[in-house]
């Protein structure tokens, strides 16, 4: 053996890495990602860190296309560097948590869920908050494939409120680049018929400060979702997955916006009594007109309050807080959650307690 130490190639194994992201090659631990690289940049010696770190075990990097590498570095730190190692999560494998339940017949037709604690667990970790946010990332696109298996019919994930507004902006860039990876992940499984889902986009997309190019992703992938849907008719599809994503929401603004929107509808005659407006015809002004009301929120890390998540929709829905961070959460914690969702009472205020849940929920709906 030579007594030089190899080089190792960091521009071939970057430039797999670019040709690779978001597929999952077996028994290869080491994990690359990137997102935007048309606005994200690295430096050399960056790269050849993040290539040194991946030798070690399985990580996750976030990483550019090596035609950017050249760029000085004052116009990286201005662009925003998300280069980093993430420590590996706990995965959810291939298992359910349905085959392990006490009562197969009562599960959540709506589960809603705060994925609160990325930050935490960068923190914990010494990392980039950006690290949390794709662990987290990961974390999403795990879990969709486990609540599709156990029969959940539909799924809400709070992605990005209203309030988020108030993080800093790199931080806020980050979470945008990240969503709009996710979602050309997304997009790719549902083209290449891994599983089909549904897609609902809850919140104001309208808004000028998110970026265009996310704009249009979540659009066709919902686009997408119905031409698909329109030509398929086998039976397999019968427990297709509605995958809810809340961005730019809050649901003060939902409640608001649906009753300017009632007020205009007066003010042009289309509703002429007071008595016309029921429960049912506000709902019909929500964002999330036609989902059934959500049967399960589950909150991570700890928090236990709603902050401003489906204000509306939640009345009579049973709130399970869980200790673990939202990268944390695993096929253990999924199905604990489970089984508490399945110990509660419910009675919707009258004296008597009833399994029947989705009736309840889904009759509010139509």
């Amino acid at each position: 053996m030579s007594g030089r130490a190899r080089k190792p190639n960091w521009e071939k194994a970057i430039d797999e890495a670019s040709l690779s992201w978001n597929t999952s090659v077996p028994n290869q631990e080491t994990c690359w990602r990137w997102s935007n690289p048309s606005g994200v940049l690295c430096s050399r010696k960056l790269v050849l860190f993040a290539f040194l770190i991946s030798l070690s075990g399985p990580h996750a990097f976030l990483l550019p296309r090596p035609k950017y590498f050249q760029s000085s570095l004052r116009e990286q730190r201005k662009a925003g560097i998300y280069l980093f190692a993430s420590i590996p999560h706990r995965s959810f494998g291939s298992q359910t948590a349905s085959g392990q339940l006490t009562c197969d017949h009562d599960i959540p037709t709506h589960v809603g869920f705060i994925c609160d604690g990325n930050s935490r667990w960068a923190k914990k970790r010494h990392l980039p908050t950006s690290a949390g946010h794709v662990a987290g990332a990961d974390r999403f696109v795990e879990l969709l494939e486990v609540l599709r298996a156990d029969g959940i019919q539909y799924c809400t994930f709070y992605g990005f409120s209203t309030e988020n507004w108030n993080r800093p902006k790199d931080e806020i860039e980050a979470i945008f680049q990240l969503m709009e990876c996710t979602a050309r992940t997304l997009l790719n499984r549902l083209r290449h018929d891994s599983f089909s889902f549904g897609i609902r986009l809850l919140g104001d997309l309208r808004d000028d400060r998110i970026p265009q190019s996310l704009k249009d992703t979540l659009e066709e992938i919902q686009q997408t979702a119905e031409h698909l849907e329109g030509k398929k008719t086998n039976t397999t599809l019968s427990g297709k997955l509605t995958i809810c994503l809340a961005v730019n929401y809050g649901g003060r603004q939902d409640i608001l916006g649906a009753a300017k929107k009632i007020a205009d509808a007066v003010a042009r005659g289309e509703i002429l009594d007071s008595a016309d407006v029921t429960e049912s015809l506000f709902e019909s002004y929500l964002w999330t007109a036609g989902i059934p009301d959500p049967d399960m929120i589950i909150r991570t890390s700890g928090e236990s309050r709603l902050s401003n998540f489906l204000l509306w929709n939640c009345a009579y829905s049973e709130i399970f807080v869980s200790s673990s961070l939202w990268p944390d959460f695993d096929l253990d914690c999924w199905k604990e959650s489970l089984v508490w969702y399945q110990q509660r009472h419910r009675r919707f205020g009258s004296r008597f307690h009833t399994n029947d849940t989705k009736s309840c929920e889904v009759s509010r709906a139509n």
